[in-house]
């Protein structure tokens, strides 16, 4: 079994070597670098049980702690980084703090005899020394805290690449919002067998904890796959989400009912004339330059009147297209998936889903209906 953990920290090595010797290596990449190294260090740690090093280095608890509280704000700042957010050095230092507490709050641990600290490795929390329990709650605490943070942070984000982009598949970071999930379920399946096992007297098998670590360690090597794949997204998209949402809020107060309706009828009438929507690529700025508004303007023109998102404004238009091409004879030869990307979608998954979404058929469903 510690075989894996092993295995698992040389992988987790790999990542971090590959992130840090990358060509083009952006500031996302030296912090998810830096995750990854503190993850081999705690598979390491893991590992090591297979040879008793606690027994002779008991103190390895410190560097346990240290990695355990660690990983949290490093994935954090990989996330925030990797959609355009700047990392102070003044925000690192204030994550730092809690960090540097912890540690010194179970400090004193290594000034315990021996027998004392193998108590941490092989007994019950509740026979720890009061700041060894609180330190180990605390440090159990802090990633979880952090992953559900970066949560937040990916659903905003979500939210502003829907009022911006009409295409969203290679930046929506799906991917790491679904493996954060995972990882916080496996926490709460872990704190409950931890409970479990030190203050209960439920007979839960110990292999349950081995089967949690594989788990844990799955979902981290998925995290390295995605994360070395996905690279920078943007340079500026917090800054420019800001600006768009302080002036959104500002012609809220601004724009008259009368103006709002001039401005659907002038959107509408653009978006059926010139097709912008045919264009993978469209962002709402494309449009606003196009009608000589402002940015913010439109979107609340588009979020309050019709009552959408930028992003389901325009795939609207790209599914009736579909679906009146589909109808055509002209357009027969083509295949399902080329009138799609014709009409403006860049990806077949996307394409289908939203096909679904929109009109309760699949897309081979749709035109079987119309040919029969």
């Amino acid at each position: 079994m510690y075989l894996f953990f092993g295995l698992g920290a040389f992988q987790a090595f790999v990542f971090s070597l590959l992130l840090i010797t990358k060509k083009e290596r952006k500031t996302a990449d030296k912090f998810l670098a830096g995750f990854f190294f503190v993850i081999c260090l705690y598979f390491s740690i893991v590992y090591s049980v297979k040879f008793s090093l606690w027994k002779i280095y008991p103190n390895i608890i410190l560097i346990h702690t240290l990695v355990s509280l660690t990983y949290g704000p490093l994935l954090y700042f990989y996330v925030t980084s990797i959609i355009g957010r700047s990392i102070s050095k003044k925000q690192m230092l204030i994550h730092a703090i809690p960090i540097l507490g912890i540690f010194l709050l179970i400090l004193p641990f290594i000034f315990h005899e021996n027998s004392e600290k193998w108590l941490y490795f092989t007994d019950k929390f509740i026979n720890l020394p009061l700041n060894v329990s609180i330190g180990t709650f605390l440090q159990h605490l802090s990633a979880p805290i952090y992953f559900i943070w970066i949560l937040n942070i990916l659903n905003q984000y979500n939210k502003y690449l829907k009022n911006n982009h009409s295409t969203i598949d290679s930046i929506n970071l799906n991917w790491m919002r679904k493996l954060l999930v995972g990882v916080i379920t496996i926490w709460l399946i872990d704190c409950l067998n931890v409970y479990a096992l030190n203050f209960t007297n439920l007979d839960v098998h110990y292999s349950l904890t081995w089967i949690i670590k594989f788990c844990f360690i799955g979902f981290i090597l998925l995290i390295g796959y995605y994360g070395i794949n996905q690279g920078s997204i943007f340079g500026t998209i917090q800054q420019q989400s800001t600006k768009e949402n302080e002036a959104t809020s500002d012609s809220k107060k601004i724009v008259s009912d009368d103006t709002v309706k001039e401005n659907t009828d002038t959107l509408i009438d653009y978006m059926e004339k010139e097709k912008a929507y045919l264009n993978s690529e469209l962002r709402i700025q494309d449009i606003a330059t196009n009608l000589n508004l402002p940015v913010h303007v439109l979107s609340h023109t588009i979020n309050s009147n019709l009552n959408q998102n930028f992003y389901d404004f325009v795939n609207t238009y790209r599914i009736e297209e579909a679906k009146s091409r589909l109808k055509n004879k002209q357009y027969q030869h083509l295949t399902i998936v080329a009138i799609a990307f014709d009409c403006g979608f860049n990806s077949k998954a996307t394409f289908n889903r939203l096909f679904k979404l929109y009109t309760g058929l699949t897309p081979s469903q749709y035109k079987t209906g119309i040919t029969n």
